[in-house]
């Protein structure tokens, strides 16, 4: 523990904290995989040393400013991350709820700053905690999101981390709109629609707005409104009303479907 107080002395990383945060936030992530080994029970040495390291970030971190938004995400990362109790005891649905709630004010801020690699992990974690929270659902509509944006980064390794956690929960990362939708052409791909905008298209057939959208994708809402207008011109149509209208009639979706079972 001596050495590495004196390599933070060092380093100063209060004076960077642009550059220190994500090394505070892999830190913090190191203790709780020292603490809970993949397919191993920690022992209590290894416990109680990530702990007392985990301790000593949080020291750190409670010295160390954030004023810019990349800081900010930053610190909302680590304080989810360093949140964990490294005890041995598994964490209970209350626990999850509490961690899910730190996980989704990280990927709120990151999710505005154009940075795909940390929302996919924050979203990765968030999944992770509705799981031990005990919603599948919420697991499976961040999870899906982690894994669209870890493919499009081209993030390999994490991209293998949420599939990993998808096995593990009996997850599907691909979601019906896109796998199993059904219309009159019989092509899942209908007129060009991508996975996203069948997730989209699915809440406005249901009524929903634009924020109503975002908030349920974990997306903002001006990317709703993008996607939005992407399927009107895929469509051929000038209005949500006509979209929802044609999502119906083409059968998209399954009857009665709205947009809320998710």
């Amino acid at each position: 523990m001596a050495g590495a107080g004196d390599a933070a002395d060092t380093f100063e990383l209060a004076s960077y904290p642009r550059y220190s945060w994500p090394v505070l936030v892999a830190a913090a992530r190191a203790c709780a995989v020292a603490a809970r080994p993949a397919g191993a029970a920690p022992s209590g040495t290894q416990a109680a040393q990530a702990g007392e390291l985990l301790g000593w970030l949080r020291t750190l971190a409670a010295e160390m400013p954030a004023s810019g938004p990349v800081e900010r995400a930053s610190h909302l990362t680590f304080t989810a991350e360093a949140a964990s109790d490294l005890g041995t005891a598994p964490a209970g649905p209350a626990a999850g709820r509490a961690a899910l709630a730190r996980w989704d004010a990280a990927v709120t801020a990151w999710d505005g700053l154009r940075q795909p690699y940390p929302l996919a992990v924050a979203l990765l974690r968030s999944a992770e905690a509705a799981l031990t929270a005990g919603d599948r659902g919420e697991a499976t509509r961040r999870l899906r999101r982690a894994a669209e944006l870890a493919d499009s980064a081209g993030a390999r390794p994490l991209s293998e981390e949420i599939g990993l956690l998808a096995r593990n929960g009996r997850i599907a990362l691909t979601g019906r709109a896109a796998d199993d939708s059904r219309g009159e052409s019989g092509n899942r791909g209908y007129r060009g629609l991508t996975a996203r905008e069948f997730e989209v298209l699915r809440y406005v057939a249901a009524g929903r707005s634009n924020p109503e959208i975002a908030a349920k994708l974990f997306i903002s809402a001006k990317t709703a409104s993008v996607h939005v207008s992407n399927i009107l011109t895929k469509l051929s149509v000038s209005s949500r009303g006509e979209a929802a209208a044609a999502a119906h009639r083409l059968r998209l979706f399954d009857p009665g479907a709205d947009g809320t079972g998710r």
